[in-house]
């Protein structure tokens, strides 16, 4: 359950108000060195963080020792330590970034040296809920980042030489010392709460203010029962002394007690003790028991504030729902063409993704030339090809050389390179026999082995054809969205010379205009102000000045619109009609898509709604459009008749189109 719970304490003290010792109390929140296997604690450490630590301190437990051995006296203080209550109803990754929210907004994040420790166990009078806080410890002391100090400098007293130049010490902070500061802080980390409440969407919230404070508040806002419930003396800490097994059972009896006489009072049978016969610490107990019944009681209105609530919205909700499944269903000209242009750009893409497919398939077709070599290459483990082209290449430059050797021959100048043309020739000419040699054996090989080539050759024309006859689909689908392309844009051609806002379906919608009407779709003529003259109801849409437009109960209902009226009247805060003239203007009863319903914020029943709405219209959409696509529309202006049967002619179409096209 959401809770605040903010405490300043400027270095704790032992029992006796001797201060306690720095490290020590780092280490017991940190759960380290004589703190690190506490009997039912070390479970309860979350988290420890840190920042801005010196470099001499390579922990936030050195800094903390360091900073205990120079505190100046007993009196002296050597840490601050903010300790406050983390959220059950946030993770705690969110926990922590309003830690981090807070170590910023304050300065700690920048100008001290911090650690904090998240401890997170079950509470203890509430098993069911969870006891999650933060040990916040930061030095006073003003980090000056471009003035780094030695251990034995930095926790000195800020001192300056003649020059006004900073000697030793850092300043110390004085913001976070007084009541004022005190209550800014417990403030500044209550709204940080509430911020990431109300961004994860929850109707809850903490306060910083005193008891008396929230109370008033609440019966400002009419809210007496849970007022009522803070009309109370605030619950004592009861500390460690109670936290014996014998004391704990004495406080969880007097928990069910409490509860117990609470029900007996509303029964009007509860008798009264007297405080003063109690001991201080049973007193404290039965407040402390008390505070906690309470707080159950609260929680309780509040869930029970919060169903009523949600039901509320919910009846609302499907109220608005089954009013919107009864307004009238309106589709016009530029409905049907935003679905055709939809569709058009749907078939292109597809077209050009089967092209795309089609053309890199093809590549992978081969003439009986190329399969009769593919087939040899099989045969010879891929060599034969390889051999053909490099006995083609050898022969061609043989040639060159040998056009070429002759007019070299007898020049004195030309004696290197001619022995070096002719070095080549005999290479070459012993290589091109090598090779020869081996397409000889392949063609004797194949001479031999009729039935290997063709086995061979027949399965590769085999696997072409398949191949050929799968590219044949590709491209047959490719001319069907083509086909479909070309369809849409001459359904959608046929429709261009018309208004967009032209109904070409329309249902439940009235012949005459009457209360229950709404202008665009969305707003109730009930809902906007009107006045009579010569026994004519007008209803005002729209006022400026001594002018206002009008629309008038009993108007024919043409194609969804209705007559705009120039009303003029005595004054704008009497709108007493004076005269009445029709304008050229007209008023529409359907909702357009510039007057599209946000529905990010609506209730899930009305969301729903518009959903399952937007997907009748849709629907609607689909059908008008298809049928005019398949050249059925008698009429682009008359009322759809649902029981039309129509046939599925896309259908037939990509059947016969398969059967039919080719290559």
């Amino acid at each position: 359950m959401a809770h605040f719970y903010f405490e300043n304490t400027p270095h704790g003290k032992r029992k006796d108000g001797s201060k306690l010792d720095t490290g020590k109390h780092y280490d017991y929140i940190a759960r380290e060195a004589d703190y690190a296997n506490m009997k039912n604690r070390q479970e309860d450490l979350k988290l420890t963080s840190f920042g801005n630590l010196p470099d001499w301190a390579e922990t936030p437990r050195d800094f903390w020792q360091k900073a205990e051995e120079h505190r100046n006296k007993p009196s002296g203080r050597a840490y601050r330590e903010f300790k406050f209550a983390l959220q059950e109803e946030l993770t705690l990754e969110e926990n922590i970034q309003c830690i981090e929210k807070f170590l910023k907004e304050t300065g700690i994040k920048d100008n001290h040296a911090y650690s904090y420790a998240i401890h997170d166990k079950p509470a203890a009078f509430a098993k069911e809920h969870r006891n999650i806080h933060c040990h916040l410890m930061f030095n006073e002391k003003i980090i000056e980042k471009d003035r780094p100090l030695a251990a034995d400098m930095y926790f000195k007293n800020y001192a300056q030489n003649k020059l006004g130049e900073p000697v030793k010490g850092y300043r110390s902070s004085r913001e976070f010392s007084t009541t004022a500061s005190t209550v800014k802080l417990r403030k500044l980390y209550a709204d940080i709460v509430n911020n990431k409440f109300r961004e994860k969407g929850l109707n809850i919230s903490i306060s910083e203010k005193s008891l008396k404070a929230q109370r008033q508040e609440l019966l400002e806002q009419g809210k007496v029962e849970e007022a009522e419930l803070l009309n109370r003396t605030p619950a004592p800490h009861l500390g460690d002394a109670y936290k014996n097994p014998a004391v704990m059972e004495r406080i969880m009896t007097e928990i069910d007690e409490t509860d117990a006489k609470a029900d007996e009072a509303a029964d009007g049978f509860m008798e009264q003790e007297k405080d003063e016969d109690l001991s201080i610490q049973e007193q404290k107990i039965k407040l402390f028991a008390t505070d906690v019944v309470i707080r159950q009681v609260a929680r309780q209105l509040q869930q029970e504030r919060a169903r009523l609530k949600k039901e509320q919205q919910a009846e609302k909700a499907r109220a608005e729902a089954e009013e919107l499944e009864q307004e009238a269903m309106i589709i016009t000209t530029g409905d049907v063409c935003e679905y055709l242009d939809t569709k058009t750009e749907e078939f292109e893409k597809k077209a050009a993704e089967n092209l795309a497919v089609f053309k890199a398939a093809q590549k992978n077709i081969l003439d009986d030339k190329r399969l009769e070599l593919l087939a040899k290459d099989k045969m010879f483990d891929d060599n034969y090809s390889k051999d053909i082209r490099q006995y083609s290449t050898i022969n061609k430059e043989l040639k060159h050389l040998q056009e070429v050797l002759p007019t070299l021959y007898g020049k004195k100048d030309k004696v290197r390179e001619l022995a070096a043309l002719s070095r080549k020739n005999s290479e070459l000419t012993k290589k091109r026999n090598e090779i020869g040699k081996r397409i000889g054996n392949y063609k004797t090989t194949l001479a031999n082995n009729p039935e290997k080539f063709n086995t061979i050759f027949f399965e590769l024309k085999k696997q072409n054809e398949e191949a050929i006859t799968k590219n044949k689909a590709l491209y047959s689908r490719y001319k069907y969205d083509m086909l479909q392309v070309d369809r849409y844009k001459s359904a959608r051609e046929k429709l261009s010379k018309e208004r967009t806002d032209t109904i070409l379906f329309s249902e439940k919608i009235a012949s005459q205009l009457g209360h229950k009407n709404k202008l665009n779709g969305t707003t109730s003529l009930k809902d906007l102000p009107s006045a009579v003259n010569n026994n004519n109801v007008y209803f005002f849409t729209e006022q400026k000045n001594n002018i206002i437009k009008a629309v008038k109960i009993g108007d024919d209902i043409v194609k969804g619109k209705v007559p705009v009226y120039y009303l003029k009247v005595e004054s704008a805060d009497k709108p007493v009609i004076k005269s009445v003239s029709r304008s050229d203007e007209v008023a529409y009863l359907y909702a357009r898509k510039e007057q599209a319903v946000n529905r990010k914020n609506l209730h899930p029943i009305m969301q729903e709604a518009y959903k399952k709405r937007s997907q009748s219209v849709a629907d609607k959409v689909a059908k008008i459009a298809d049928n005019l696509v398949n050249d059925n529309m008698q009429q682009a202006r008359a009322k759809w008749q649902e029981n039309e049967q129509t046939t599925d002619k896309t259908k037939l179409a990509e059947k016969k189109m398969y059967n039919e096209w080719s290559l």
